[in-house]
This record gives C-alpha cells, sequence and structure tokens, in this order.
C-alpha cells in the first residue's frame, strides 16, 4: 500500500516545487531599473560614435561636385545624445569626446602616428615604381590604421590607404585582394568619391564594383567591425556600452538603423530599422524602453577608497630596525611589531602617533651581553598625497626612545666573568640602561587599499637623537622599516 502512494507523493510534490521556483526572486544583477532607486543606480557608461552615412550613389561616385543627400548624422547624434544625457545613471559619450579620448589615449597615438607615416613611405614607394615595397608597406599601414581606431576618429586617413593599397595589388594583377581593399575602403569612409580622371579606367571599373558589392552586401549592423573589435573599443573608451547609427538610401527614402552593443556580454543588445521620416518619435521610443529594461545593480562603493567619517587611520605592522651608532663592533638587529593612529584633519595634512617594541637580537661577536627591549613613541605632523587605491605619506615628528637593560662591552673578561669581575675592564663597558632618549624622526611610506575600509601600509622610518646632551654619543641613528595591515573609520 504504501509504494502505491509513492508516486502520488512525488507528483505532489513536484507540482508544488515548480511554482515555487518560478516565484524565486531574481538575482541581484537582474534587477530592472525600476527596482533600485536612482540614487543608488550604478552609473552606466555609454559612448555615441560618429553616425555612418551612405548617402552616395553609384552614378555620383566619380562625380566629386555632384549635389550630395542632407547630411542627416549631426542631427540623429543630437538627438541620441540629448535622450542619453535625460536617462537617470546614464553617464554619456558624445561623438566629438570619442574622437578625443581615441585621439589623446597615449598608447594609440604612436600607432597613428607610424600609420600615417607608413602611409606616407608607401605612396612614395609606389612613385618610385616599386610596388612590391609599396604593398607590404601599405598593408602595414592599414593595420596600424585600424588597430589605432582611425576610422573613428578621422576614416580618411585610414580610407586613403586602403584605396592605395588595391591600386598597388591591381597593379601586381591581384584584382581579388583589390577588391576586398577597396570595400574596406568604402567600410571605412562611405562618403568617399573620387576624380574621374585621377585614377586609371581599370581602376576606376574595379573601385565601382567594389562600391556595388559594399552597398548589397554590408552589415549595417557592424559599420566598425565585428564584436571583438567592438569590445576593444568600448575597453579603449570605458564603456558598458556603444550606441551607433548607419543611414543608407533606399527607394522609399532615407532609413536609420540603430544598434546599441553590450561591452559587458560582447553582443548587439538592441536593433531598430526605420524609416528618417519616422526617426524622432520611434528612436526616443526605442531607447526610453531599452532604458527601462536595461539591467541594473545598487551601485557599490568603490573597493579602491575608504569610508572617511572622521579620516582616522588605526594599523598594525611588525617592524625591524638597526642602529647605524651603536658600541659594538658589527650591527646587531632588532625585531618587533608597532601600533600607529592617524588622522588626516585638513586636505593633505594629518597628526600621528605610534608606538614600536623592539627586541634586539644578538651581534656576530656577542658584543651585547643579554637581548633587551625598547619601546619607541613618535609624534608629530604629516604630509599626504592620494591617486586612486594608493596613499603616500611624509610624517616627521618626535621621537622618544626608552632603553630596556642595554649593557655591551668588547672586553673578553667581561663576557666570560661579569661586569663586576676585578678582570673586567669597566672602561670597555656601555652601560644604557633605563636610558631616555629624545630626537626627531622622519618617516615615509604608502598605504594601498585592498576593498572598503582596509589597507596594506609599508613605511621606512629614520632617528637622530640630541638628548641628553653627551648621552647619545654611543648609540644613534635607528633606521628601520616596517609592514602591516590598517583600517580606515
Amino acid at each position: 500500500m504504501n509504494a502505491q502512494r509513492w508516486p502520488i507523493l512525488l507528483t505532489v510534490l513536484l507540482l508544488l516545487a515548480v511554482p515555487a521556483r518560478a516565484q524565486t526572486p531574481g538575482e541581484p544583477n537582474a534587477l530592472r531599473s525600476g527596482d533600485v532607486p536612482d540614487s543608488r543606480k550604478a552609473t552606466r557608461v555609454l559612448a555615441i560614435l560618429p553616425v555612418r552615412s551612405h548617402d552616395v550613389a553609384v552614378t555620383d561616385l566619380f562625380s566629386p561636385d555632384a549635389p550630395r543627400q542632407s547630411d542627416w548624422a549631426p542631427a540623429i547624434e543630437a538627438q541620441l545624445a540629448a535622450l542619453l544625457r535625460a536617462a537617470p545613471s546614464v553617464r554619456t559619450l558624445s561623438p566629438d569626446q570619442v574622437r578625443q579620448a581615441l585621439a589623446q589615449d597615449p598608447t594609440l597615438q604612436p600607432l597613428q602616428q607610424l600609420a600615417q607615416q607608413r602611409y606616407r613611405e608607401g605612396l612614395e614607394q609606389y612613385l618610385n615604381l616599386s610596388t612590391d615595397a609599396a604593398t607590404q608597406t601599405l598593408q602595414g599601414a592599414v593595420e596600424m590604421g585600424r588597430g589605432g581606431f582611425q576610422d573613428v576618429i578621422d576614416a580618411k586617413p585610414l580610407a586613403d590607404a586602403q584605396v592605395m593599397l588595391g591600386v598597388c595589388l591591381l597593379d601586381r594583377g591581384e584584382p581579388a585582394k583589390a577588391h576586398i581593399a577597396f570595400r574596406d575602403a568604402f567600410a571605412a569612409q562611405p562618403q568617399r568619391r573620387f576624380r574621374s580622371n585621377f585614377y586609371a579606367p581599370a581602376v576606376n571599373v574595379e573601385l565601382a564594383k567594389a562600391f556595388v558589392d559594399w552597398r548589397e552586401t554590408s552589415d549595417l549592423t557592424r559599420p566598425y567591425g565585428d564584436h571583438r573589435r567592438m569590445h576593444a573599443l568600448a575597453e579603449r573608451l570605458g564603456a558598458d556600452g556603444l550606441v551607433y547609427a548607419t543611414v543608407r538610401m533606399t527607394p522609399e527614402g532615407p532609413e536609420v538603423w540603430l544598434a546599441i552593443f553590450d561591452a559587458r556580454r560582447r553582443v548587439v543588445d538592441s536593433e531598430l530599422r526605420v524609416p528618417m521620416r519616422e526617426s524622432a518619435p520611434k528612436v526616443d521610443a526605442f531607447l526610453s524602453r531599452w532604458l527601462a529594461c536595461l539591467p541594473v545593480a545598487e551601485s557599490e562603493p568603490d573597493p579602491t577608497t575608504i569610508r572617511r567619517d572622521n579620516g582616522l587611520r588605526l594599523d598594525m605592522s611588525g617592524g625591524y630596525a638597526l642602529y647605524l651608532k651603536q658600541p659594538t663592533r658589527q650591527n646587531f638587529h632588532s625585531v618587533g611589531f608597532s601600533i600607529g593612529v592617524a588622522h588626516e584633519f585638513r586636505n593633505g595634512i594629518e597628526w600621528f602617533g605610534r608606538a614600536n617594541m623592539y627586541t634586539s637580537l644578538s651581534d656576530p661577536y656577542r658584543d651585547v651581553l643579554h637581548a633587551f627591549n625598547s619601546v619607541r613613541v613618535i609624534g608629530g605632523l604629516g604630509f599626504t598625497y592620494r591617486f586612486g587605491p594608493v596613499r603616500l605619506y611624509a610624517r616627521p615628528g618626535l621621537d622618544a626612545h626608552f632603553l630596556g637593560d642595554f649593557v655591551a662591552t668588547t672586553d673578553p673578561n667581561c663576557k666570560f666573568f661579569g661586569t663586576d669581575h676585578p678582570l673586567c675592564d669597566k672602561t670597555s663597558i656601555a652601560d644604557l640602561q633605563q636610558r631616555l632618549l629624545f630626537g626627531l624622526n622622519l618617516a615615509v611610506g604608502a598605504s594601498v587599499h585592498i576593498g572598503r575600509n582596509f589597507f596594506v601600509q609599508m613605511q621606512g622610518s629614520s632617528s637622530v637623537y640630541f638628548l641628553p646632551f653627551g648621552g647619545t654619543e654611543k648609540l644613534n641613528y635607528p633606521t628601520g622599516g616596517d609592514v602591516g595591515l590598517g583600517y580606515a573609520f
């Protein structure tokens, strides 16, 4: 009887589990924009790429003076920028800002400059009838131009190099490769026109073929290349998404293709194809729907920064020190730990206090008769400078150094028989027991934040003692460093 009930029981459990699973709350990164208050939304950076206009007809390809169609690019770019700037939790890069960012990128500038240099060299080689050398040089110019995103900044130099590469390939008897080079030139600069008598008739024929082929087969959703290149472009701009549009002529009139590339998922997230006469309201509705359904998350504090309520910083470190002036024949070393506190009461200025406790180690000749402890208390004003997660500081201050049972001698009899034995030379004993030394200290260091309020700190310091007068000639100039962890409130 029980065996017959098991199938019924399992069926009931499954029916209960399915709706329960369907009602499970979504993951945090699946929140919609309306689920998070605007003040806590993570800001998305969207870059608007220059609009591409395909408004040149094949009949006007070799008529540079023929009237052009209206230039719709500025109006579309302005509309996209206005709509995105009005959206909450979105930071927009206009096409001009995109061009400027890429042109001023220090890692791209060498590629852009070298591409121009290679183009001039290739052109000179072609004019000197060195077609093979010119082909190789121009291929390098094209690769560097694309690598430097020259087609986004200013497409003409890249298109020039691609056209000349196609001319060289035709001269070498490679029409298929020349066709590809000409297609790439039109893809980079769709509005390109030529003077009918500038190139040989055979070149004009191939240019016209490539133009028609490109117009009929080009993918308007990829005006700047494949998804891998788009992702690399978004990384250069620090953008979460790329918004771009293409305008082309159809028998019914101009048509707009709008697309949004999601850099995190590396896919075209949304697309819109609409006649130009209907573009204004439909583009507005398209972007509004996309932004409303855009997955967002609550903004998190930058892990490279700290939350500063009162600017108080505590740290604990392990340390090492030695004395540059000591009564022993060779250096003896000290190890210990330190506790520090600092408060930045004004921008770039802080007060600080630090307590260090050290235990001495034996020197090679055992001139220090027994290990001793010492305590140093340091305090003063510091000067700070921060960039990103790194915080640099310099801390001049006062140093009070309390020595423990410090006794040292170089006389073997004192070591073997004791300092009270008659054979011990009392003049060889350096007795600094319970001595209190005063002086100045300078510490320089850096801290690196490793998550919200925690940081790693490293510093080096050195002191010079002046007081008591006549009591610092045997032991002075302690120098060392420490490394530790800290917490900023």
